[in-house]
């Protein structure tokens, strides 16, 4: 067996909450890649694929009968660590398939008492990339700043920016949106709302059979995918050179999310995009909309619940990571 029992759970479970943190305004992915401990072997593994992966794939498919063909190949999956992978691939679609309706569901009609969790939850677990800052100078911490600047700076250009239906525009489009979906703290559709993109896509995709649409979406697709090759590796070098004070600009992101999360919002400012079946998209309107303050101590008695709430399923997530570690 490639993993143990235990780490397939574990793999299945981390891949469920990274795909859950991906319907969430403000919070990507890679916040809870980073909170749950998994990041740097996340970059690790999608920078390991390379031509080699591809050859060593294609010879299994013309000669598996070969076992010297098949030892290479089950060697190369190690290499890249493949099953992680597979695992954790498995868990984010399930909660893709079995949460998109709930978090659409709770963001739509509880959307106060479903920000203030998210914000208790991932609050615990900022000790995990706290961890694993080595450096503690002043000049390491200053890199907090912008990367908290990066993530709040943005909401305030939504909507002024007026998007194009150029192929090339497309696939800077899909480059930055990938990007920014491996960095904690911003979503790919917060980007695409900067660059006045994201009704563009969501048109296209409703008309996905038409040329024109092919050859945008085509064109973001290819974008995407250079986009996440080319900044894994950039953020693997980053690791390897500077890690304390990326991990401490990563750690900014998170904290600056938690802007893009505060439950007292005026909606009426939120931008109103519709998706692909006609309806509001709930999680774009709260990502634009402007913060208030509650009306009053009533008015934060439920948020103020699930925020405890989200403190204790927080606490719980770290333990687990540090189960993890001791495995």
């Amino acid at each position: 067996m490639p993993l143990s029992k235990k780490e397939i759970l574990f793999c299945l479970l981390n891949g469920f909450l990274i795909g859950i943190a991906n319907l969430i305004p403000g919070v990507s992915g890679g916040t809870f890649a980073l909170i749950l401990g998994l990041y740097d072997r996340l970059i690790t593994a999608i920078t390991s694929l390379n031509l080699e992966t591809i050859k060593v794939s294609l010879s299994l498919v013309f000669g598996f009968w070969k076992e010297d063909v098949r030892n290479r190949f089950a060697e190369e999956m190690k290499r890249i660590d493949f099953w992680f992978l597979v695992f954790l691939g498995i868990g984010l679609l399930l909660s893709v398939v079995s949460g998109a309706k709930l978090i659409q569901f709770l963001l739509q009609n509880y959307p106060q008492a479903t920000l203030a969790l998210f914000i208790g939850l991932i609050f615990p677990s900022l000790a995990v990339p706290y961890k694993l800052i080595e450096k503690h100078s002043i000049f390491v911490w200053l890199f907090l700043i912008p990367g908290i600047l990066l993530t709040i700076v943005p909401s305030f250009f939504m909507g002024d920016t007026t998007g194009s239906e150029n192929p090339l525009i497309a696939f800077f489009t899909g480059a930055v949106a990938i990007s920014a979906m491996i960095l904690p703290g911003i979503s790919g559709s917060y980007i695409m709302l900067v660059l006045g993109e994201y009704q563009i896509v969501i048109g296209k995709l409703s008309t996905i059979l038409e040329p024109s649409s092919i050859v945008f979406l085509g064109a973001f697709g290819i974008g995407c995918l250079l986009g996440l090759l080319i900044f894994t590796h950039f953020v693997k070098w980053l690791f390897l050179k500077y890690k304390s004070h990326t991990m401490t600009f990563l750690l900014g992101l998170i904290l600056g999310s938690f802007f893009i999360l505060w439950p007292f919002k005026d909606y009426a400012n939120g931008q109103t995009i519709v998706g692909r079946s006609g309806e509001v998209k709930r999680d774009i309107q709260i990502a634009t909309a402007k913060n208030v303050l509650p009306k009053d101590f009533a008015d934060a008695q439920v948020p103020l619940a699930a925020l405890v709430l989200g403190l204790i399923l927080g606490f719980g997530l770290n333990r687990l990571e540090s189960l993890q570690e001791k495995k």
